[in-house]
């Protein structure tokens, strides 16, 4: 439907000058996201009511469109990953299926297949079962992150000249092959764990060379298909390619001025009708399919079952092996963790260190000295310089995607983004080692030089599309002169999906990264309105939805929280960024906690008659369960907190005057957010729910707090950054990440939020709240308690 109305994205030229089907658009848009979430919670009565919603909004929109007589398209039923569909509705991909990528395909192949090698080495090499399942889990999360690159370089080549080829299918089968050979292997492992029987060592040797043997497949059927799409071009374009060289060099698909223009990075979209086809120059001086040929047998690896004896047992390292980590799990005692940390330590370095000497060539080791990192006894790197800290993200034959993470989300606390850049422009570049015989130098750039390159590539587009701040822009003229120089010289085929980030990064004008946040308004609730919304008090707001107002309000506040916030305590210091604080977003969230408490003070303050405080209490608490049942637990225990002040907590005549059911609702909130043993029980809970949340911002803020300043910047001792110290800040910042893309299915009601922001903006300051509090409940002696109460009881 949408690919026929010409509306498949929002920039498309119909939806963009009409603003009603840009709503309709979004709301489509919305409820299909929706859609999908309530499938992946396997919630079969929302799904239900969703898939109806989706049959009125398609309905809708199809009426809509008729209505502005958009002009339709005739569409066959066909996948739109088919290449056939894109070639016909000239829909651009991000790679042209060039010799540059086909090296870089069967360089990622290599890595795997080699990653393979030391996965089947390890499952002859120990007999402790526990160690040994450690390992194969530390080698299987490896190769999974080197099977994500290596298959989305090949999800985004365009295929469109040969997408009718016999081997299109043949690929398709190997891709699928790959995947259940990976999920077989998993789950092959998971059950090493119940049984440890030799068939399933057997069962694993057998996956793993199936999945050696899809890779190889893959690689073969994109030299192939390369072989074949130049044979088809050259025919189509013999006639007036009267400039062809003879100079052996590779083939080159240059894309069209216009199409280059017109295309996106990070979106596939249909291209202008007035788009021309891809030129194409041929240098060559025989033909190309003996060229592919040679490429896929000479420079793709092949490994076959009797390899096995001499296959390395562990990954190349010079003399600071990476030792497995080991994952314990409810069920394990203190002194068995202990006991199998030490064996599989011991095992492994020692046999790691004896097969990295005597089988690893010195000029494919790592660059960094042994003393310029450090490795925890679980495997984490520690500590180290910036210049291995930075190659480590880049390895040729290791990809850990946590600790690349980790060191995005927290660079900024210990280097700029410029050094940053100026280490991968050097890591990019890496030189050979002196004195490499020929046959030497082609192992280093298939094995090493090229991986690298891919690696550093992904780290930068990575940085541009999550990672990327306002105030990075300084270096965005550096880094588009590197994509147009050596990138382009080196990376041809990945080179214009980075100038197309940077691009788009030039042209931002938010400080802060767009985020998909999944919001749920369109099947909200409907709110409940007070009679009068002209005119209103805090009585008429129903409590509910006093609490989805607060927690609107609440959540967008957390939502703009950026990791940056969360380093070096930035929130408690007077940093800032163009005039602006550097964590305005979290101070913005503590100052509105803050006004939540005493508003909700001042409130129960303002009545005179103890009845009258009592019903306001007997509200609030309301509002704080509701806020609670909505997982908003922010606002909660800001409202928990004016409970707690000294001028509310003293008011006993009040307190005794409101109902058993509000006091316990109180001991169960109080239980909950209590801070007994580092708030463990509310720690337990937050873990175990399901978004939308509001998780308390102060716990985070109190283990950031910890971690800055209980550990040392750097190691002792030593110029080497702790790296340990911002893994622990980075595991704090992903907590509050992943509340952050949900959004609550509740209708703003503008009337009731200006409502609260006044109350918020004028409320009393603590020292007036405790001496109102004063005034009405004045401090009294044992006595005079005893006299007040045999006067309100009638006896006096």
């Amino acid at each position: 439907m949408m690919i026929a109305t010409g509306t498949v994205t929002k920039e498309s030229i119909n939806i963009k000058s009409d603003s009603l089907l840009r709503s309709h658009h979004r709301h489509l848009m919305s409820i299909l996201s929706r859609l999908i979430f309530s499938a992946q919670t396997r919630d079969a009565t929302r799904l239900f009511i969703e898939s109806q919603d989706l049959l009125s909004t398609v309905r809708n929109y199809v009426h809509l469109c008729e209505s502005m007589g958009i002009e339709l398209q005739h569409v066959d039923p066909i996948l739109l990953s088919d290449w056939s569909y894109r070639r016909q509705n000239s829909i651009q991909s991000r790679y042209q299926l060039v010799p540059d990528l086909i090296d870089n395909v069967i360089a990622c192949g290599n890595a795997m297949q080699e990653s393979m090698k030391s996965f089947i080495a390890h499952l002859g090499c120990s007999s402790d079962t526990n160690s040994l399942i450690v390992l194969l889990f530390t080698h299987y999360r490896n190769i999974v992150n080197q099977n994500g690159q290596f298959l989305s370089i090949i999800e985004d080549v365009d295929f469109q000249y040969v997408s009718h080829s016999p081997r299109m299918k043949e690929l398709a089968y190997s891709k699928q092959r790959l995947y259940t050979a990976l999920g077989t292997l998993f789950i092959k492992i998971q059950s090493m764990t119940e049984d440890g029987d030799e068939c399933i060592t057997e069962n694993m040797k057998q996956t793993a060379h199936s999945i050696i043997e899809a890779i190889q497949t893959i690689c073969k059927v994109i030299s192939e298909l390369l072989a074949e799409q130049s044979s088809v071009t050259h025919i189509d374009e013999a006639s007036s390619n009267n400039q062809v060289k003879t100079n052996g060099n590779n083939l080159m698909l240059l894309s069209d001025t216009s199409s280059h223009s017109s295309s996106r990075s990070s979106l596939i979209e249909p291209a202008s009708s007035e788009q021309k086809p891809h030129a194409v120059d041929l240098f060559h001086d025989y033909s190309l399919d003996s060229q592919i040929s040679l490429r896929s047998s000479d420079t793709l690896k092949h490994f076959s079952l009797e390899d096995k004896a001499t296959l390395d047992i562990t990954p190349p390292n010079e003399n600071d092996e990476e030792p497995p980590v080991y994952k314990a799990n409810e069920h394990d005692s203190d002194s068995n963790i202990a006991s199998r940390k030490v064996s599989i330590l011991t095992a492994t370095t020692q046999s790691s260190r004896t097969a990295t000497v005597e089988s690893e060539p010195e000029y494919l080791r790592y660059d960094y000295a042994p003393s310029e990192i450090v490795f925890a006894t679980d495997g984490s790197v520690k500590g180290g310089t910036l210049r291995a800290l930075v190659e480590r993200m880049t390895l040729h034959d290791y990809l850990d995607m946590n600790f690349n993470t980790t060191f995005l989300l927290t660079y900024r606390s210990f280097c700029t983004s410029q050094e940053f850049l100026g280490l991968l422009k050097t890591r990019y570049n890496i030189q050979p080692p002196d004195g490499l015989t020929p046959e030497e130098y082609e192992v280093w750039v298939n094995k090493k030089q090229k991986l690298v390159r891919l690696r550093v590539f992904n780290v930068l587009k990575i940085w541009l599309e999550q990672y990327y701040y306002e105030d990075d822009s300084i270096i965005l003229d550096q880094l588009l002169e590197f994509t147009n120089t050596t990138l382009k010289d080196t990376l041809s085929f990945s080179a214009f999906q980075l100038e197309k980030l940077i691009s788009k990064r030039k042209e931002a004008c938010t400080t802060s990264l767009k985020k998909l946040v999944m919001t749920q308004s369109i099947n909200a609730p409907d709110p409940i309105l007070p009679r009068n919304l002209k005119k209103f008090k805090l009585p008429d707001i129903d409590t509910t939805e006093m609490a989805r107002q607060l927690t609107l309000i609440d959540y967008k506040l957390y939502s703009s929280i950026r990791p940056i916030e969360c380093l070096d305590k930035a929130w408690s210091k007077d940093l800032q960024e163009n005039g602006v604080p550097i964590a305005a977003n979290i101070q913005a969230s503590i100052h509105y906690c803050n006004q939540i408490t005493t508003w909700v003070s001042d409130e129960i303050l303002s009545q005179p008659e103890v009845k009258k405080r009592s019903m306001q209490i007997k509200y609030w608490v309301n509002v704080a369960e509701k806020c609670r049942q909505f997982n908003n637990f922010n606002t909660c225990m800001a409202i928990l907190s004016a409970f707690d002040n000294s001028a509310i907590g003293r008011l006993k005549r009040t307190w005794e005057s409101v109902g058993a059911r509000t006091h316990h609702i109180v001991a169960h909130i109080r239980k909950l957010m209590g801070a007994n043993r580092n708030f463990v029980q509310y720690r337990a809970l937050i873990h175990s729910v399901n978004p939308p949340c509001i998780p308390f911002l102060g716990i985070y803020l109190q283990d950031l707090t910890f971690i800055e300043d209980g550990n040392p910047n750097f190691l002792k001792g030593s110029n080497l950054i702790n790296f340990a110290k911002r893994a622990k800040t980075a595991e704090v910042i992903r907590e509050i990440q992943q509340y952050q893309s949900i959004g609550y299915p509740f209708k703003p009601v503008e009337e009731i939020q200006g409502f609260i922001w006044e109350n918020l903006h004028s409320s009393r300051d603590e020292d007036q709240l405790y001496n109102e509090s004063l005034k009405l409940e004045p401090k009294e002696r044992g006595d005079e308690k005893i006299t007040r109460l045999l006067q309100e009881s009638g006896f006096l």
